[in-house]
């Protein structure tokens, strides 16, 4: 029972809170860490967002100028390819004027050399511009954009013709430069119809285009590489600190185009964030590892701290608890030793005190004297009750340091029980009780005759000290195929409901009102108790009966 409580105490004054600090400490590290890894993803989206919409808004200006460049000669695909094709990264310009079969196309050769290899076939691509880019007035989708607004480009693709990574991946993409970027960007509002611009991307191939109001189309090649460096030449953009990470730019196909940033500690891992390029560059990837300064994790210290310091505080209190019950039991069981030891050395005594009272009595019985044989029988009884408290004592000492042992022979219940009740019955009689008894036990049962007497006589001297007031007693005993039983009742004030339990714990009385006056070491019932389950059976305080208490032992029946 002892070290069954040393085991609770344990788990809950060490277990339990080691465990809590653990499962707080994981989860603050972990809260932490997902805040931290948010505001960090955050921060870094916003970071590769500005990087785009700076390579968005030079693409823009860059449309923009070449745009202006054919509004000088608006009506005019051929006027306007031959303009372009004085620009510096224009490798090649083409003009189509919408009529004829096979499409007529005139070239014009710029200054910047560039051959884009099998990828590129001109009438082929030309022709694909010239069907993405058919007049909007039969395009209503075109007219909605036009009225409504947009981003800085859109794709242009047939309905149902692509799919959503098709749409990203495909080797080949139309965009038409969208208004409303610019603050007085509006369409121009007249009766000539409108003209309208935008670029034609492949791996790595820029081709801007220009479709007039006629249905003529004006096309550039654009040298990549001219494109590219001018580009990345305003990476990081102007009037921004130049991250202390590393930004990467590359293909979708995972090719390196271009790095920049200081490029300090610990920006040599994997990307943390990453973003696709916005139109007409969705076939680029943009992608950010921060170094080790912009995010530090200083919130990992205090909160170990916290948990560790939680954790020797709990260690420490657990420690000197048990420390301090470990000493407190070692008294205690020096104590029960020492009345182990005080019990057994009046044993001896009161044997003699005993075995001389019986002698004495059997001469004043010879002799007729009446007065000494009621004197001696009085310290006869005394004798005899305080043996049987030496004797629980010596068992409640072996139970706390062993275990308690019986030795079960068959015997005639009855019979024992008889015989119990007339060593009582003097006692008992000259205090006014009415003894009642039934006897119906079974013809024998196998059981330890000196525990049944130290149980009955427990329960017989409980009944003296605790219902004086009843003058009644009633000891019965019953049997049927399973159980043999004993029952003590009486008529004195009962047991509570809440203390049929705790009854049977070591040193418990019921009512302080009760036990004065009263000897007693306040073990007898958890002796019984024991002693009752060691033969297998039980000794309870029955629940139904409401005239005083009524204790049933119940032993098996093995006749």
């Amino acid at each position: 029972m002892l070290q069954r409580r040393s085991t609770i105490l344990f788990i809950i004054l060490v277990v339990l809170p080691l465990a809590l600090l653990a499962w707080l400490g994981t989860y603050l590290i972990r809260d932490a860490e997902k805040r931290t890894d948010a505001s960090m993803q955050a921060i870094l989206a916003e970071r590769l967002s500005s990087a785009d919409q700076h390579l968005l808004h030079d693409m823009r200006q860059l449309t923009d100028r070449f745009d202006a460049w054919g509004a000088q000669s608006i009506g005019s695909a051929r006027l306007m390819s031959q303009r372009l094709a004085t620009h510096p990264w224009i490798a090649q310009t083409w003009s189509v004027s919408g009529e004829g079969e096979p499409v007529p196309m005139e070239s014009f050769e710029g200054p910047a050399g560039y051959e884009p290899g099998k990828i590129f076939e001109a009438k082929e691509r030309i022709q694909a511009i010239m069907e993405s880019t058919q007049n909007p007035d039969s395009m209503p989708q075109f007219v909605s954009v036009l009225e409504d607004g947009g981003p800085p480009f859109q794709r242009v693709y047939r309905p149902g013709k692509l799919s959503a990574i098709q749409q990203r991946t495909s080797q080949w993409m139309t965009y038409i430069k969208m208004f409303g970027y610019h603050i007085d960007d509006r369409p121009v509002q007249s009766e000539t119809p409108m003209s309208w611009s935008g670029w034609h991307v492949g791996d790595s191939v820029f081709v801007y285009w220009h479709r007039f109001a006629d249905g003529s189309l004006s096309c550039a090649l654009v040298n990549p590489q001219k494109l590219m460096n001018s580009l990345f030449q305003r990476l990081p953009q102007p009037g921004l600190a130049i991250p202390p990470g590393r930004m990467m730019l590359t293909t979708v196909k995972g090719i390196p185009l271009h790095e920049w940033g200081k490029r300090l500690a610990g920006s040599e891992r994997p990307p943390a964030a990453h973003r696709a390029c916005s139109e007409p560059l969705s076939q680029w990837e943009m992608a950010y590892t921060p170094a080790n300064e912009e995010f530090p994790k200083p919130y990992l210290f205090p909160i170990l701290l916290g948990v560790s310091s939680g954790i020797v505080l709990v260690f420490v209190v657990g420690w000197l608890y048990f420390h301090e019950s470990a000493s407190e039991i070692r008294v205690a069981q020096q104590r029960v030793t020492f009345v182990n030891q005080i019990s057994h050395e009046l044993k001896t005594p009161l044997t003699n005190i005993r075995l001389y009272a019986e002698m004495a009595v059997h001469r004043a019985e010879q002799q007729g004297d009446t007065i000494a044989k009621r004197q001696l029988g009085v310290v006869e009884a005394e004798t005899c009750r305080l043996d049987r408290l030496i004797q629980n004592v010596l068992n409640y000492a072996r139970q706390q340091r062993d275990k308690l042992t019986i030795q079960p022979k068959e015997l005639a219940l009855d019979q024992t029980v008889s015989r119990i009740v007339e060593f009582w019955k003097p006692l008992l009689e000259t205090k006014g009780f009415e003894i009642v008894t039934s006897l119906n036990g079974p013809e024998t049962v196998r059981a330890d005759p000196d525990a049944i007497e130290q149980i009955l006589g427990n329960l017989i001297s409980n009944v003296d000290k605790y219902a004086n007031g009843g003058k009644w007693i009633g000891i019965h005993t019953e049997h049927d195929e399973r159980n043999a039983r004993i029952i003590v009742e009486d008529h004195g004030p009962g047991i509570p409901s809440g203390k049929r339990r705790t009854v049977f714990e070591p040193f418990e009385r019921l009512r302080s009102d009760l036990a004065e006056g009263v000897s007693g070491t306040g073990i007898g019932l958890t002796i019984s108790r024991e002693l009752a389950q060691l033969h297998g059976g039980s000794l309870t305080v029955c629940p139904n009966y409401r005239d005083g208490a009524r204790f049933i032992l119940t032993l098996p029946n093995q006749s």
